[in-house]
């Protein structure tokens, strides 16, 4: 199995930007499947609580500025804390985050 965690400047669900205080995105690749596992932690400044449903999540991370985009579940929301579970493909990883699958990279998406 192999991780990895994104500290997050700008969180984006539905084109609607969150005013955040932190968000981490944690993706996982388990060696039992092609697929990626991945789930967004924010927390916010008090804000409106979010409806369990989909949604499409644009991220920009800390380090790099560099943008990953997916689809995502809200899982729990409440005026400050909202976890959302992907729900499909995560663009925007590369080689270097270290989650390629037997040589090969995520695209850039």
């Amino acid at each position: 199995m192999r991780h990895a965690r994104f500290t997050l400047a700008q969180v984006h669900v539905d084109d609607v930007e969150l005013p955040l205080m932190q968000a981490d995105l944690l993706v996982v690749r388990r060696d039992e499947t092609e697929n990626l596992d991945w789930e967004l932690v924010t927390t916010t400044l008090p804000t409106a609580s979010l409806p369990q449903a989909p949604c499409r999540l644009v991220m920009a991370v800390l380090d790099d500025g560099r943008v990953l985009r997916g689809p995502a579940l809200v899982v729990r929301s409440d005026d400050q804390r909202h976890v959302f579970r992907g729900a499909g493909q995560l663009d925007g990883l590369v080689v270097a985050d270290g989650l390629d699958h037997e040589g090969e990279g995520e695209g850039p998406g």
